[in-house]
């Protein structure tokens, strides 16, 4: 990365969620199907995927089972890491472009919010997306390529590693998959062999060339922070950064850990829990108030979560210089509200609340993408 001393402020974005509705390794995850390329037409490779998210959840959720399959090195997000053999042999880079091109799946609002932000905003986009998705949305808003970390598959590279290994689909999709299904979808019952498949037999060239990617999720964003922080000479404790799921719950612990702000942007439960402000809204505009007032941000939160049940249901309600005119002006337009919770001071109960409330944005504005953790 260029080193480069940034005279704005700073802020990190997730990219598959606060900006863009798609999941992109889903969407071709689940496009799988229609290939011929080792035989998946028979199979619902959106619901194989699935089990493959699911199962990456579990690898970092329960406590000792990364120590157990001696990969410490696994980070929140390596799905991608564990799909990517499939990619490589059934999808050439510009197929993937061009897939890209076509479904940036922006959240409404968010060219407007970008280019209001860069006028006095560096904006840095950190996502688990691959590359082919990664600098078709962040050049499409006008962020820098230089300025995107995201995760690299470079599939002409890895296509020559990859001669052999149908024996491996067989095996994941003929054994493991329809075990899955057969059982009502419960995970737990093919764990083990999820296990064994990924971590304790002999390196197959499927295991060879997933052992390539490195998923740009979970510690390697906390990462990312540290180099953007220094690279533009901002401390972390003055940045904003924004995420969603899982893969950036070390990016917003961070922030959190260094007074930074932190945000839970239609987030889950794992997101909301390492954050310290929670931004609830169908359009991406709603989180402009909060970036006009970062430098009060507890003062901003105290009064909005005060006198919220007061406009709740009309954003013509919104009391007068509680956010800027442009910002309420939006609100009216396009007929939506924000939700903001500040999530320092809350109890258990409260917090159990805005996760629901979260959740479920995140389900309307997401469809399918938003069911994975």
């Amino acid at each position: 990365m260029v080193n480069l001393v940034s005279r704005k402020l700073v802020c990190c974005w997730d990219l598959e969620g606060p900006i863009s509705i798609i999941d992109f390794a889903a969407e071709i995850g689940k496009l799988l199907s229609n290939r011929s390329k080792l035989n998946l037409q028979k199979y619902n490779m959106g619901e194989f995927f699935q089990m493959i998210s699911n199962y990456d959840d579990y690898l970092i959720e329960v406590p000792g089972v990364k120590e157990q399959l001696n990969i410490p090195e696994y980070q929140p997000g390596d799905t991608l890491r564990l799909m990517a053999p499939l990619y490589a042999t059934t999808y050439t880079d510009k197929e993937l472009i061009d897939l890209a091109k076509n479904n940036r799946g922006l959240l409404p609002g968010c060219k407007e919010l970008m280019r209001r932000l860069h006028d006095e905003w560096d904006i840095f986009v950190i996502s688990t997306s691959y590359t082919h998705f990664a600098n078709i949305v962040t050049a499409a808003l006008g962020i820098f390529k230089d300025h995107v970390y995201c995760t690299e598959l470079n599939i002409q590279e890895m296509k020559m590693g990859l001669s052999n290994i149908e024996k491996d689909v067989e095996i994941l999709l003929k054994q493991i998959f329809q075990k899955y299904l057969k059982n009502n979808k419960e995970l737990s019952i093919v764990i083990e062999d999820l296990n064994n498949f990924f971590w304790k037999e002999e390196q197959s060239d499927y295991i060879k060339v997933m052992n390539q990617v490195k998923v740009r999720g979970g510690r390697r964003k906390e990462i990312a922070v540290e180099d953007i922080s220094e690279r533009t000479g901002v401390s972390i404790s003055q940045m904003i950064a924004i995420g969603d799921s899982i893969t950036d719950i070390d990016m917003l612990q961070r922030l959190s850990n260094e007074k930074g702000i932190a945000i839970s942007f239609n987030g889950n439960r794992f997101s909301l829990k390492r954050a310290n402000l929670a931004a609830t809204t169908p359009n991406s505009l709603g989180i402009l108030p909060i970036f006009q007032s970062h430098y009060d941000i507890t003062n901003f939160l105290e009064e909005w979560e005060s006198n919220f049940e007061s406009f709740r249901n009309n954003p013509k309600n919104i009391p007068k210089g509680l956010i800027s005119r442009e910002s309420k002006e939006f609100c009216v337009k396009y007929n939506f509200l924000p939700e903001f919770d500040n999530l320092t001071n809350k109890d258990e109960k409260q917090l159990a609340e805005i996760i629901s409330k979260q959740e479920t944005m995140r389900k309307k504005v997401r469809g399918w993408a938003g069911t994975f953790g």
